[in-house]
């Protein structure tokens, strides 16, 4: 059946957590009881644990947590738009007035009786507002020092990504343009077609490079990158397509395929007097995409040594490119096949990355 990727919006610059995710709700609950654990173990007293104070104590200070977490997270995509001090305000005022009015309920479950005459307590309402004020500061420092942090950490990812992208140029752009202009004398059409072609794979190039595209654009862009070979090799040049998936319902990295072809072309076909054949196989094995591309290559040491340098730089960036974004969820690897004729070998590329991306992105099956 058909499936398609579900792309989900990127995170926000807001420090304070969604507390609703079942995430941060089972780190508010852990934190809640280290923290009634320390409070439990240091209160003076028997050598034995207390229990029942342990069970008391627990349970208090769960529903402020639980509940000032459910306030907060209400209060979320409000006070994502206001100043920090308005924020950091905002969350001491909400933690502080559900830890008084907790206490107060508490003081009232305990001594109804004398509840009136001799309570509130100040004395111990004040200490659990202060107490809840120095922990909740500590959290909100935490978190904003960890979203600054990730948004240096972006920045840095960004800054390597399109350094590493910025290297990926087609190698053929003198013999492109060479092509051209021996063409505008022979076939103006194909000259303009020719033209079409490398500006749409330089306009791809220089595109937002944090963004992936559809695998049937980068499918096209190959498409154009051997459109122009096939005016310089002839037919010393074919290709072979087997894609066992909807190109349009799958995401890939930009310029991933593409340096790949130009590679075996480069490397593989050119040094070939009679050419050869580069095979593209695209398909999903279980949540993977794996595209294998295999082209011959000469045996001549001296040549398959240079050519082989070539290669090793490229797959050296596309792998560190892609490690960035899938981590080691992805992987680029090459290997060497003896070829049909004794004169030439098969070199293969695989690469493999998460179908439906990352952290950033989930996959739908439909």
């Amino acid at each position: 059946m058909p499936f398609k990727t579900t792309r989900i919006q990127d995170e926000d610059d807001f420090f304070l957590p969604d507390l609703c995710s079942p995430g941060a709700v089972f780190m508010l609950v852990l934190v809640s009881e280290l923290f009634v654990l320390i409070q439990v173990l240091t209160l003076p007293g028997p050598g034995d644990l207390d229990w029942n104070r342990l069970a008391m104590t627990s349970m208090f200070v769960q529903w402020i947590s639980l509940v000032s977490g459910a306030v907060l997270c209400r209060l979320r995509p409000i006070l994502k738009r206001q100043k920090l001090t308005v924020i950091i305000s905002s969350c001491l005022a909400v933690v502080a007035t559900i830890t008084l009015l907790f206490t107060l309920a508490a003081q009232w479950f305990l001594w109804r009786d004398a509840f009136i005459e001799t309570y509130p307590e100040w004395t111990q309402l004040i200490r659990h507002v202060t107490v809840a004020l120095i922990i909740t500061t500590m959290l909100l420092r935490y978190f904003y020092v960890q979203q600054e942090a990730r948004k240096e950490q972006k920045a840095s990812h960004a800054a390597r990504f399109e350094a590493l992208q910025a290297r990926i140029r087609p190698h053929f752009l003198f013999n492109s343009m060479n092509i051209i202009a021996s063409l505008i004398h022979i076939d103006q059409d194909k000259a303009e077609q020719a033209v079409e072609d490398l500006s749409d794979l330089f306009r791809s190039s220089l595109q937002d490079h944090g963004k992936n595209i559809t695998l049937s654009r980068e499918i096209e862009l190959c498409q154009r990158y051997l459109r122009i070979e096939q005016h310089r090799l002839g037919n010393r040049l074919q290709t072979r397509w087997n894609i066992e998936l909807t190109p349009e319902d799958v995401d890939i990295p930009p310029l991933t395929l593409q340096p790949i072809v130009e590679n075996a072309v480069y490397h593989g076909i050119q040094p070939l007097e009679k050419g050869g054949t580069v095979s593209v196989d695209i398909r999903r094995s279980n949540d993977n995409i794996t595209i294998r591309v295999r082209n011959p290559v000469q045996s001549s040491p001296s040549s398959f040594a240079k050519g082989a340098q070539g290669n090793q730089l490229a797959l050296a960036n596309i792998r560190s490119r892609l490690n960035m974004l899938f981590g080691n969820k992805a992987s680029v690897e090459a290997q060497l096949f003896e070829g049909e004729s004794g004169n030439t070998q098969e070199f293969e590329t695989l690469i493999t990355y998460p179908y439906g991306g990352d952290n950033h992105e989930h996959t739908d099956h439909r």
